[in-house]
């Protein structure tokens, strides 16, 4: 009964990897999406740029059955997103502003 649980256990933990890479990459996608739309290529090209490259070694990781660095690819390529997207909308509202 002890083994049972055991294998259990390890069998959902081994689980988990998949799991959150795939979660991360799609949070990824849906953030650099944003930015794109956000128009971050022209106005944060550095970030944009760092976030296309972030997510695309993600995959690769991913695709490679190295999803702990799949996950870790995935959140940077969140964190340049995020701050291309800001960055582009900030740019925006200025041009507005002129």
């Amino acid at each position: 009964m002890r083994n049972l649980f055991a294998l259990l256990v390890l069998a959902a933990l081994v689980a988990c990897g998949p799991i959150r890479s795939s979660k991360a990459l799609i949070d990824a996608d849906v953030e650099v999406e944003a930015a794109r739309a956000a128009g971050a290529q022209k106005s944060a090209v550095y970030e944009y740029t760092a976030a296309e490259a972030y997510l695309h070694e993600a995959r690769v990781q991913s695709g490679q059955a190295q999803f702990e660095a799949s996950e870790d690819f995935a959140d940077k390529a969140i964190k340049f997103a995020q701050e291309a997207r800001k960055k582009a909308l900030a740019a925006s509202n200025r041009t507005e502003e002129k």
